[in-house]
């Protein structure tokens, strides 16, 4: 009887779930009764996390004129949201690295921070709300193939090779290997991690966008075009071309013609490159 993603993820018992900090970072960045220094006192405890955010608060891409030398300044600096999206993204890198780390993790990793921040662009272009909801959206949509290249790094191994060599379609190739692919094991684990429904939604739909919740159909779509995009940029293992589908569903759930995105495109060009700092320091 085959596993389900549900079951696989139960049993993850060599995988991390979300480290404490990260869990406790999240609580307090939800609190709206918080302060810095109630953040400041939480992220301390993790040295190379604050090592992290300090290199990021004083990158290009905050383009501050004094640097920034304490944590409570990089809190005030970068904001609640921008801190979370940090601490997640130091989290997802940990399960990202997991195992051995060759050309098809780094292709992965890349790949989740330019959909991450192209996510975010989108967002801001759009003027969708939960702008750093959509960077987390980008950064972990592919998460389910990192627990997939870990519980089963031979056949998942020679699936993403088959992908990367002859330009087959990775959903297609899970379903018929596994009975499940990455979106429902990513979907699984982002519930394991307690994170927000919309956050699942988008990881579980972002091939498929219109099938989420209405609630959650435009973070679904924001990452559905992001996630299209790292590929035209061609960073990633997949062709772009098979995610036609997904972003028709995304520009008719956003209502944005084909002009109007071409140009939003342009713009997040723009972005990733001037974020190509921060990327850096992941």
């Amino acid at each position: 009887m085959p596993i389900t993603p549900q079951e696989l993820i139960a049993n993850l018992g060599d995988l991390p779930p979300l480290p404490q900090v990260a869990s406790q970072v999240l609580r307090v960045s939800a609190d709206p009764d918080a302060t810095a220094e109630d953040l400041r006192k939480v992220i301390s405890t993790d040295q190379a996390l604050t090592s992290q955010i300090l290199k990021i608060s004083n990158s290009a891409m905050f383009g501050m004129v004094r640097e920034v030398t304490t944590l409570t300044q990089a809190i005030m600096t970068l904001g609640f949201s921008t801190i979370k999206s940090v601490v997640i993204a130091s989290s997802a890198k940990n399960l990202y690295h997991r195992g051995s780390v060759g050309l098809q993790e780094r292709l992965i990793w890349e790949h989740a921070l330019i959909a991450a921040i192209a996510s975010r662009a989108f967002a801001k272009s759009l003027r969708f709300p939960r702008v750093e909801e959509a960077f987390i959206g980008g950064l972990l949509h592919d998460i389910g193939k990192s627990v997939l290249g870990v519980k089963f790094p031979e056949r998942y191994g020679a699936l993403l090779r088959t992908v990367y060599n002859e330009g087959g379609v990775c959903l297609n190739l899970e379903l018929d290997t596994f009975g499940f692919d990455h979106a429902m094991v990513g979907e699984a684990l982002v519930g394991k991690w307690n994170l927000a429904s919309s956050l699942q939604s988008a990881v579980r739909w972002h091939h498929d966008p219109i099938h989420a919740a209405q609630d959650h159909q435009e973070l679904a779509a924001i990452v559905a075009l992001a996630n299209q995009m790292a590929l035209e940029e061609k960073v990633g293992i997949g062709d772009p071309q098979h995610l036609e589908g997904a972003s028709t569903q995304a520009m008719e759930i956003l209502r944005v013609g084909p002009e109007a995105l071409a140009g939003i495109k342009e713009g997040i060009r723009a972005a990733i490159e001037q974020d190509k700092t921060m990327i850096a320091e992941f």
